[in-house]
C-alpha cells in the first residue's frame, strides 16, 4: 500500500473507505452513483470487514432492482408505506396541472407527486435526483383506478462536516501525495499518471472548489473526463446528449421555476457535438452574458448563480498525440466557435495529453477519501474568500482584463485543492497554481488567433510578488 493511502487511513480514519474492499462488493455494477455507494458501504464497513449479511439486507429492502417491483406493488396494496432510497425525476404534465414522477433503479413511472414536495424540493425538477423516498397507494375515486403517491422525500446528504479537520490534516502530505490522494478519490490510479497529467486531471475538480468557473476539455475518448463529473458529486448537473432548452437551463416561463444552472455548483455539457439545442440563438445569446457576468435574463426574469459551466467535448488525435486540427475547436458546433464565446472560458484543459484508460486494473485501490465526504468539502471550498485574497494580493498585472481574471479564477482553485492550508511559498504558488492557469488562457488566446487574426496570442503580462 503507498504511504499515501496509509497516510489517509491514518489521519482521516472516519471518512477513509479502501477501494479494493468496495470493488469486491460488486456495487459499482449497479447504476448508482459512486458517492451513494460509497455512503452505503461506509455504514456496514469496519476495519477493513463488511458486515455483507447487514448490507445486503439493506440493499434488499431500500436500494431494490427492477425484479422487486411486484413484490412492492403488493406491499403498497396491502396499506403498507414503502420506503426507498433512489433517484427520482419529476416531469410537469401541463394539461393536467400535475406532477409525475420515476425512479430510476426500480424502474416505477408516473407516480403522483403533491404539489408541496415540489416547493420544498424544486430541484426534483431537474431530475435524478438521489434522496430517500416515501411510496403509498391510493385509489383514485374519480377513475376508480389506483396511483402510487410520494408521499416524501429527503435529499440525500453526509452528516456535519468538520471543515478545519480536513485543512489540518494537509500538514501530514507531501505535495505528490496530496495531489495522488485526490487523484484516487475521483477514481483514478495515480501511479498510471505522470505528475503533469495528475495536473490536468486535477483542474477537473477546479470548478466544483471555484464559483463562476468556466472551461473546456478536449480529448479523444476513453481518457475519462465525463465520469467524474457524473459519479462523484450530487453538485454536479451533467447533461450528456439530448435537448437543451433555455427553460430547462435558465429558467421556465410557464412553470416560474429556475433552470439546472441555479441549483448546482458546476453545469457540464458531455459529448457537445451530440447536443441539441432549441432555439440555439436565445440559449447562446443567455449563455454568453452568464458566462460573463453569472447573470441571466430570460424575457423579463433576471436570475444569478455562481455554477461553472463545463464542457466536455471529443476530438480527433494524430499519431503524434496532437490533435489532427490546428483549429482545435472546429470539430465543436459552429456557434461554440465564435470568439466572443470562446473569450468567455477561462480556459482548455488539453485532454489530448491525458492517456486513455484501457484497463479495469486501472481504476484506483487502497485508502482513499469517501466520495460523499470529499464532494461536501468541495462544496464548502466554494464558500472561503481566503484563497480569493492570497491570490489577489500576489497578483500584478497588466493587459486584457478577462486574461487577468481568467488566471486568477484558475489559480484560486487549483490553491484550494493543493493547499487548503495555504502554506504555501510564493515560488510554489507560482509554478503549481499560476503557470498552469496561464497555460489554460494560452490555449484559449491560441485558439482566438487562429479564427481570427485581430486577436492577439499572448495573454496579459502577469507577475507574482
Amino acid at each position: 500500500m503507498s504511504d499515501w493511502s496509509i497516510k489517509v487511513k491514518e489521519h482521516f480514519p472516519d471518512v477513509a473507505l479502501n477501494k479494493a474492499v468496495v470493488e469486491k462488493i460488486g456495487l459499482r455494477d449497479k447504476p448508482i452513483p459512486a458517492y451513494v455507494v460509497d455512503w452505503l458501504i461506509s455504514r456496514y464497513i469496519c476495519e477493513d470487514e463488511i458486515n455483507i449479511n447487514a448490507l445486503n439486507a439493506f440493499i434488499e429492502r431500500y436500494l431494490p432492482d427492477k425484479t422487486q417491483k411486484e413484490k412492492i406493488k403488493h406491499e403498497l396494496i396491502e396499506g403498507e408505506n414503502v420506503k426507498l432510497l433512489d433517484g427520482i425525476k419529476v416531469v410537469v404534465d401541463i394539461s393536467k396541472g400535475e406532477y409525475e414522477a420515476s425512479l430510476s433503479s426500480i424502474g416505477f413511472t408516473k407516480l403522483k407527486v403533491p404539489s408541496s414536495i415540489i416547493k420544498q424540493n424544486p430541484i426534483l425538477l431537474n431530475g435524478d435526483i438521489w434522496g430517500q423516498v416515501e411510496l403509498s397507494y391510493k385509489l383514485n375515486e374519480e377513475t376508480n383506478r389506483g396511483e402510487i403517491w410520494i408521499e416524501g422525500f429527503k435529499i440525500m446528504q453526509t452528516g456535519e462536516i468538520d471543515f478545519d479537520y480536513f485543512v489540518k490534516q494537509r500538514e501530514h502530505f507531501t505535495l505528490e501525495e496530496w495531489i495522488d490522494m485526490l487523484i484516487a478519490s475521483m477514481g483514478y490510479e495515480p501511479d498510471y499518471y505522470s505528475f503533469k497529467q495528475k495536473t490536468y486531471i486535477l483542474l477537473r475538480l477546479v470548478p466544483m472548489v471555484q464559483p463562476h468557473i468556466n472551461i473546456i476539455e478536449l480529448a479523444p475518448k476513453g481518457t475519462g473526463k465525463s465520469t467524474v463529473f457524473s459519479k462523484l458529486s450530487r453538485y454536479v448537473w451533467l447533461i450528456s446528449g439530448g435537448v437543451v432548452t433555455r427553460a430547462r437551463l435558465f429558467y421556465n416561463m410557464k412553470d416560474k421555476t429556475e433552470g439546472i444552472i441555479a441549483f448546482y455548483d458546476a453545469v457540464v455539457l458531455d459529448e457537445v457535438q451530440t447536443i441539441k439545442f432549441t432555439e440555439p440563438g436565445e440559449i447562446i445569446g443567455a449563455l454568453k452574458g452568464y458566462l460573463e457576468s453569472s447573470e441571466y435574463r430570460v424575457m423579463g426574469h433576471r436570475g444569478t448563480s455562481e455554477a461553472g459551466f463545463v464542457i466536455l467535448a471529443n476530438i480527433q488525435i494524430g499519431s503524434d498525440g496532437l490533435p489532427v486540427n490546428k483549429f482545435v475547436l472546429q470539430e465543436l458546433p459552429e456557434f461554440l466557435q465564435e470568439t466572443a464565446f470562446i473569450d468567455r472560458f477561462h480556459g482548455i484543459i488539453p485532454g489530448w495529453r491525458i492517456p486513455r484508460i484501457e484497463k479495469k486494473s486501472l481504476v484506483s485501490q487502497g485508502y482513499v477519501l469517501r466520495s460523499d465526504y470529499i464532494y461536501e468539502i468541495f462544496h464548502l471550498l466554494r464558500k472561503k474568500i481566503e484563497y480569493s485574497d492570497f491570490v489577489k494580493m500576489h497578483f500584478h498585472s497588466t493587459g486584457d482584463l478577462r486574461d487577468v481574471r481568467a488566471v486568477e479564477q484558475i489559480s484560486t482553485g487549483l490553491l484550494k485543492l493543493l493547499y487548503p492550508d495555504i502554506d504555501i511559498t510564493i515560488e510554489n504558488f507560482e509554478k503549481f497554481c499560476v503557470d498552469i492557469g496561464k497555460e489554460l488562457r494560452q490555449l484559449v488566446r491560441e485558439q482566438m488567433a487562429i479564427k481570427d487574426s485581430e486577436y492577439r496570442k499572448e495573454i496579459a503580462d502577469i507577475e507574482i510578488k
